[in-house]
């Protein structure tokens, strides 16, 4: 019986496919009415069978959905594309019926050139619809500022562009990292690109400011404040990024660390700036105007060292249960 067995279940793959002989599909037959066990090898066969449809049929139906929506995004995106075309044409003839210069003109050209890229590329872009809506954006809204500079004559240009670059860095950097085509260039490494690219772009904007004011005490000050502040944010990553801890123990330092920075924000600051401060003094049976700043912040200090120095704790307990 259990040769037959054998035989029976060798042959099942062709009995469920219908491809064997009529013999073998008659002993095959005559088999399972007698043989529970190779039923239910059978049964089981034809659910297998009948999943590796059902995910071949869902597979079918989600690409053609995928096609159909990109196509009816496609043709979105180009009837919003003529629709932005009514008010150019409508500027241009206007322009050119009053005999007046092309200014203000080009200004609502960039300006609807904006509007486009962050309506129209999401719905036309076949991939990486992140990084073409990022980067045609931030190309727009540079242009806009070129041209209304040009128009309007002034001077603002690089300081606006330089701090709009690192402003959209910061919200959206993250994203744009993810995104394939970077992805093989940036590997396991988008924390370190990320904070590098910020770090870049912020000294840009500081050197870009200092050329726009033009005030010889700028640069000492803007180091003495700015460099404290990327050092500890640095910090701060190489905590969380790098230290070989729980995320309890690096939740904890975190904690005292930007504890310690509120606490001492208002006095080092002006220190590193140059002028004359003084620690504040914690009177917390006194608050009025002249001791509430001084008495929150060491509550802030206070309260965060606490909670930190529990997480800590709570990290070393649990290491040491482990």
């Amino acid at each position: 019986m259990k040769e037959t067995c054998g035989i029976v279940q060798d042959l099942l793959p062709l009995y469920v496919d219908d491809v064997c002989s009529e013999s073998s599909r008659e002993l095959v037959s005559r088999h399972l009415a007698e043989c529970p066990d190779c039923s239910t090898v059978l049964a089981r066969m034809r659910n297998r069978v009948v999943d590796r449809a059902l995910e071949q049929e869902k597979a079918e139906v989600i690409s053609h959905q995928r096609t159909f929506f990109k196509r009816k995004s496609a043709a979105a995106g180009l009837v919003i594309a003529a629709i932005f075309m009514i008010p150019v044409l409508v500027c241009l003839i206007v322009n050119l019926v009053s005999n007046r210069t092309l200014d203000w003109f080009f200004i609502v050209l960039a300006s609807l050139l904006l509007a486009a890229s962050v309506i129209v590329v999401p719905l036309m872009a076949p991939k990486d619809k992140g990084l073409w809506t990022f980067g045609l954006g931030t190309g727009s809204l540079i242009l806009l500022f070129a041209v209304t500079c040009i128009y309007s004559r002034g001077n603002w240009f690089a300081v606006a562009t330089s701090a709009t670059l690192f402003g959209l860095s910061v919200v959206f950097l993250p994203f744009v990292l993810r995104s394939e085509p970077l992805k093989k260039y940036v590997g396991d490494r988008r924390g370190l690109w990320y904070m590098g690219t910020i770090t870049a772009l912020y000294a840009i904007m500081m050197i870009v400011i200092g050329f726009y004011t033009k005030d010889p005490d700028y640069p000492v000050i803007a180091a003495r404040v700015s460099v404290p502040v990327i050092l500890f944010i640095w910090m701060l990553f190489g905590v969380i990024r790098y230290l070989k801890a729980g995320p309890l123990l690096k939740a904890g330092i975190c904690l005292i660390l930007i504890g310690g920075l509120v606490f001492a924000a208002d006095t080092l600051f002006p220190a590193l700036a140059g002028e004359a401060v003084e620690w504040p003094a914690f009177r917390p049976g006194v608050w009025n105007y002249s001791t509430i700043d001084a008495n929150v912040r060491w509550l802030t200090l206070i309260i965060a060292c606490a909670i930190g120095g529990i997480l800590i704790i709570a990290n070393m307990i649990r290491r040491n249960k482990k």
